[in-house]
């Protein structure tokens, strides 16, 4: 059977792996959507991923091992290759500028996709802090000769051109920790794009309306909270709080008493961000302890812990948009994704805080199935702007914004069928093609994963 090109995202979360198979069309009224080939969600162990960060290689490679196979069975593919997401207090976000003579040219030449697309791969050399390496290079504005604050410089004549940038590093060893459980996972297994959870996050949720004319995606993840401000389609600001969905259980945990577990069940049960309208009367009952009879816990207490510490994340980001200087220009406003993104009223607490609308980011542009409805939650956000990052670029300006390849080539590598009969082979030939044999010699000099 046929297909056009199928892209498979995988999200190391702090709680969970998240894995989504997805097929992109090429033309026809469906090539803005996505249709979902496969999915899965495994748990990861307590303290394997901390802050966004792999810690225990082993616990996250089986967790993805298992994620994978589920994905599979589910998609009925061979996955060969996927994006990853990469996130938490690890990154670091910065800016530069930078610029060129062009080599040859003259007043009178045009700028070329080249030139911009070369521009762009020199940042990836740009001087970041030790153990740290450059993942993202995302341009904002161009200059062409004394032309300041180009959006489209292709076609503009001149000698120099420069821009300014945002440059998205993450430390290295925990780069590496990434890439050795997927290895762990499967010694085959290619990562193809290496993408910051957040921009990820917002190919799914946000839709080019909102991004042109200025928009905020909070994402609140178990550890920690991120920002990312697009004006004019394009990333103006990004920014990560050590703040999360974690804080509001170990609030719940202490406040009423209970275990951890057992708080973050009563937050997605009972959880409520505004408390003015929780009446004083309604008790819950809390199976915290085997043996002991159940604890009463006051639903107007929960609420009033959540939302103080909801309140908290939401005066952070206010005061970070405000820092921006892109607060007058956020048309869109915000929109709010994560898990904590599920709590009840959440959008009202936001909105009164910060003065600006807010709605919830569920992901968008996705063929109507069984499995697409499986997914349509902000537990897949992610994973679904992963393989969206398969398909299309986060800023097309550029060739691309991921750090550009430099060992074996993924993209040239497929998703497979599985094949579901076994074929004989023609007498006098061999098994595989020329390019089995080919990359089965690249594998014996690279058996690790590919440069992301």
């Amino acid at each position: 059977m046929a297909h056009d090109k199928i892209v498979v995202g995988v999200d190391i979360g702090s709680t969970k792996i998240t894995v989504v198979a997805a097929q992109g069309a090429a033309s026809g009224s469906r090539q803005n959507n996505i249709e979902i080939l496969g999915f899965s969600e495994v748990p990861v162990p307590k303290g394997a991923v901390v802050n966004g960060a792999v810690e225990n290689i082993k616990q996250v490679g089986t967790a993805v091992r298992e994620a994978l196979a589920e994905a599979s069975s589910r998609s009925d593919l061979d996955i060969a290759v996927v994006n990853v997401s990469f996130g938490g207090t690890q990154v670091k976000v910065s800016q530069h500028n930078d610029g060129v003579i062009r080599p040859s040219a003259s007043s009178g030449e045009e700028v070329t996709q080249r030139d911009v697309d070369q521009l762009v791969d020199d940042m990836y050399r740009a001087k970041i802090e030790p153990n740290y390496d450059v993942l993202h290079v995302l341009p904002m504005e161009f200059v062409v000769d004394n032309s300041m604050n180009v959006r489209e410089p292709v076609g503009r004549t001149g000698i120099k051109l420069g821009g300014n940038f945002l440059i998205i590093s993450a430390n290295s060893q925990s780069i590496l920790r990434t890439k050795k459980s997927l290895a762990d996972a499967d010694q085959n297994l290619k990562c193809d794009k290496m993408v910051f959870a957040p921009l990820a996050t917002s190919l799914a949720v946000l839709n080019e309306n909102e991004t042109k004319a200025g928009i905020a995606l909070i994402d609140i993840g178990d550890h920690t909270t991120d920002l990312v401000i697009y004006h004019d389609s394009i990333v103006r600001h990004i920014a990560t709080f050590p703040i999360g969905g974690r804080h509001i259980t170990n609030d719940l945990a202490i406040g009423c008493g209970i275990q951890v577990e057992n708080a973050e069940r009563l937050k997605r049960e009972y959880g409520v961000a505004i408390s003015a309208d929780v009446p004083l009367n309604i008790e819950i009952l809390v199976n915290f302890l085997a043996g002991r009879a159940p604890k009463q816990v006051l639903k107007k207490n929960v609420a009033l812990i959540i939302e103080e510490r909801l309140k908290e994340i939401a005066a952070m980001v206010y005061a970070e948009i405000v820092k921006s200087g892109y607060l007058d220009k956020l048309i869109g406003g915000l929109v709010l994704t994560g898990g904590s993104a599920n709590i009840d009223e959440i959008e009202k607490l936001f909105e009164k805080v910060t003065n600006m609308s807010v709605r919830v980011g569920y992901p968008e542009n996705l063929e109507r199935t069984a499995k697409a409805d499986a997914v349509s939650n902000s537990s897949y956000s992610t994973a679904i702007g992963l393989a969206w990052a398969g398909l299309r670029n986060i800023d097309p300006r550029v060739k691309s914004v991921c750090k550009p390849t430099t060992s074996f080539n993924t993209a040239t590598v497929v998703q497979r069928e599985k094949v579901k009969e076994v074929t004989k082979d023609e007498p006098g030939k061999k098994n595989g093609t020329f390019w089995d044999s080919f990359n089965s010699i690249i594998r014996k000099k690279d058996d690790g994963l590919s440069d992301y």
